[in-house]
């Protein structure tokens, strides 16, 4: 590979530095996309532990989880974008100062992320058993899930819910 090759932009990171999206950057739609994600991934960790004990019906748990992973794509898109995909481009097409503020939002949020990934274990064994039913070790593994998901959001939640304001 060239040495222009490497250092030339990825599609993707040119998709998140291009200008369309810097409705994407402001303040308030990073942080509206960051709440909006976040009572989405409490909603289906709430879906999950009603489905486990027994509250809510397998079919309406289906439907709920399947309408909420839809939902996220766009919205997790919003939030990416507004941080410039920070934590999902290669290395070599971040500059310094976006090193510095993903490195810096990841060392942040080590120990929440650490400790929302145990409770996932934790909650999941819970549930599985404390629950009822065929559909219990489902909604046990579907609470695991999400939290150990919310987990892997954190830093760039973080980095999103931080970043100052662009020009």
């Amino acid at each position: 590979m060239s040495a222009a090759a490497k250092t030339r932009p990825t599609d993707l990171a040119a998709t998140f530095e291009d200008d369309r999206y810097s409705w994407t950057r402001r303040r308030s739609v990073r942080r509206a996309g960051v709440t909006g994600e976040a009572v989405l991934v409490g909603v289906l960790a709430l879906a999950a532990l009603a489905a486990g004990h027994g509250v809510l019906v397998g079919g309406v748990f289906a439907v709920v989880w399947v309408v909420g992973l839809v939902l996220f794509v766009p919205l997790h898109s919003v939030v990416n974008l507004g941080v410039r995909g920070l934590y999902d481009r290669r290395e070599a097409s971040l500059d310094e100062v976006q090193r510095t503020q993903r490195d810096r939002s990841a060392t942040a949020t080590h120990w929440p992320r650490l400790l929302l990934s145990l409770l996932a274990v934790l909650v999941a064994v819970q549930t599985a058993t404390g629950a009822d039913g065929a559909g219990a070790a489902a909604a046990a593994f579907s609470v695991g899930f999400v939290l150990w998901f919310a987990s892997w959001l954190t830093s760039t939640w973080h980095l999103a819910w931080t970043l100052p304001e662009e020009d």
